[in-house]
């Protein structure tokens, strides 16, 4: 019990990484789709480097310095398959950087509103608001994609695509969790590197993971408009666990964005 107890910590760890980078599954079969990994990225018209992390290091930091790009619309879902359990939260809101955000969220089947604005956090509860001593869900879309860059380089680029009739540039990684654990920099991680040394179970695991991660990366705005993580995780003895983060992100600078004035909900607040 406390062997599987520690893995299952490990899992956690892994599944909150990969929440934080965008991460998903696919359902029904448990290995990858055949990819052509001879596909030559295209020519790009702005005469950026042509490897998966300059395509990505730039769209992250057009996406923080872009005027059109500090506001937009998103949606997606997070999946865990944990043995026979799988439990599917979904999420859809809006983002103003520097500014707010709100949530409207299901989480293991429970409606869920969250709203931070400036310095404030709301999460309501049933029909009334309540005030959050502590933001209790850092939300950010966008978070934790640095961490992806050291790996990009060996990105694929595949067909374009479209996500809401934009048209966008694809780019697939794979790796293990061996490799994305050596690499990674997310504090999240420093954990599990110190318990490596001795526990071979740990490395079974890790080595034995698969994770695939997708952008779609607009070809003219050069913003990232979806991405996709699928990673795969053997349990001993118990099968696999699954998890999948897609989330989209549209309407960049949609002037219907607007952020509520706290005085709106705090007129609402239980006290």
């Amino acid at each position: 019990m406390r062997k599987q107890s520690k893995i299952f910590s490990l899992l956690a760890s892994v599944c909150i990484a990969a929440l934080l980078g965008g991460c998903t599954y696919e359902s029904g079969t448990k290995t990858f789709a055949t990819t052509n990994f001879n596909n030559t990225p295209s020519q790009n018209t702005e005469g950026l480097n042509e490897s998966g992390a300059e395509w990505l290091q730039y769209a992250l930091e057009k996406a923080k310095t872009d005027p059109d790009a500090q506001k937009y619309w998103y949606k997606g879902h997070v999946k865990n398959m944990i043995l026979s359990r799988s439990v599917t939260s979904m999420f859809n809101g809006a983002v103003v950087n520097d500014k707010g955000y709100n949530v409207d969220a299901r989480i293991a089947a429970q409606p869920y509103q969250y709203y931070r604005i400036d310095d404030k956090h709301f999460i309501r509860a049933k029909d009334y608001w309540v005030t959050a001593r502590d933001e209790p869900l850092a939300f950010d879309v966008l978070a934790g994609f640095d961490d992806w860059l050291p790996f990009m380089d060996k990105a694929v680029q595949l067909p374009d695509d479209k996500v809401y009739g934009t048209l966008s540039a694809v780019f697939q990684l794979k790796m293990t969790g061996a490799e994305w654990l050596a690499k990674s920099q997310s504090p999240l991680f420093e954990p599990l590197k110190k318990q490596l040394g001795d526990r071979p179970d740990l490395k079974y695991i890790l080595n034995e993971s698969t994770i695939k991660t997708t952008f779609w990366i607009g070809k003219e705005d050069r913003l990232i408009h979806q991405y996709q993580t699928w990673i795969i995780l053997p349990l001993p003895e118990a099968g696999t666990m699954d998890q999948e983060v897609f989330f989209q992100l549209y309407k960049y600078d949609d002037p219907g964005i607007h952020i509520k004035d706290p005085a709106e909900v705090e007129k609402y607040l239980l006290h």
